[in-house]
């Protein structure tokens, strides 16, 4: 449905309303082109009829096959699903998203454009009541906008206050997300508003942030040779590893758990914690 919304603020749709979506097969059927597929594939419903397909391909990098690929993935699933399609190319990077905003030729007179989500078609979020209404797009907006040295840092607190909104897994996940995509400097900015219990930052996510930061300080005293704040630290992190993989419903042996309690290296365990909030097994973690 966030989809949907975007699709509508983009004016790439303005059909029936929207009632309802569906996840579908993203592969393109082996008899047009046995190896593609797209990240995702979703069919939206009004009055029981499918009314839009949407493909929608996650763009990291330029990649000059995909011009090729994408009109094959429209043509292909429209042809199975019987309605209209729309390819939506979502991208952080905003060189790479005006590469895909270029139209793509199929010959003469002929021509496809796909839609392009890039950061700067991101909408801002700034508030938390704006956030707490549509808490999936408030988390977009803070890892498209998060790094804005003006107001980029309201984005970020107003998608944490909305985490609560979400259920746990989704919230880590996407807390993760948000984390992996913020500068240093932000970083060090949520810190410290985490340290002083800033009343934005409110939900479930704060136990675990919280838990992060204080390992992480006690990992600093460790840097002025305190060893008893080292110790703390790396037990902190281990602990919190594990409770993660518990929590996720990962099954771990003796010698997984082992092998985590070995671990010394701060900055390995704050990377396996991170990796445990999405990963389907303990190997997605470690490896």
């Amino acid at each position: 449905m966030l989809a949907a919304d975007l699709l509508r603020e983009m004016r790439c749709y303005e059909g029936a309303p929207i009632e309802r979506a569906s996840l579908v097969d993203p592969t393109v059927p082996q008899n047009v082109a046995p190896s593609l597929a797209i990240d995702a594939a979703v069919v939206f419903h009004s009055d029981a009829h499918a009314v839009l397909l949407a493909l929608i391909e996650v763009q990291l990098a330029i990649d000059a096959d995909k011009p090729w690929d994408w009109p094959v993935y429209g043509c292909a699933l429209r042809r199975e699903h019987r309605c209209p399609f729309v390819v939506l190319v979502v991208s952080p990077d905003a060189r790479v998203a005006r590469w895909a905003n270029e139209p793509i030729a199929l010959g003469p007179g002929s021509e496809v454009r796909v839609a392009v989500l890039g950061p700067d078609r991101v909408p801002w979020v700034r508030s938390a009541s704006d956030a707490k209404k549509r808490p999936t797009l408030a988390f977009l907006s803070a890892v498209a906008h998060g790094n804005d040295e003006n107001s980029g840092i309201d984005t970020v607190f107003a998608a944490l206050s909305a985490a609560g909104s979400l259920d746990e897994a989704r919230a880590k996940t996407y807390t993760a997300a948000l984390w992996d995509a913020l500068d240093a400097s932000v970083q060090r900015t949520l810190e410290r508003a985490m340290e002083s219990n800033d009343p934005q930052i409110e939900s479930n996510f704060e136990r675990r942030m919280r838990e992060i930061f204080e390992a992480r300080g006690e990992a600093r005293g460790e840097a002025r040779g305190e060893a008893r704040g080292e110790a703390r630290a790396v037990a902190a992190m281990q602990a919190a590893v594990l409770r993660a993989f518990a929590e996720r419903g990962i099954a771990i042996t003796e010698a997984h758990r082992a092998a985590v309690e070995r671990c010394i290296d701060g900055d390995t365990l704050l990377r396996w914690l991170f990796r445990a909030a999405t990963a389907r097994s303990y190997e997605e973690v470690v490896e």
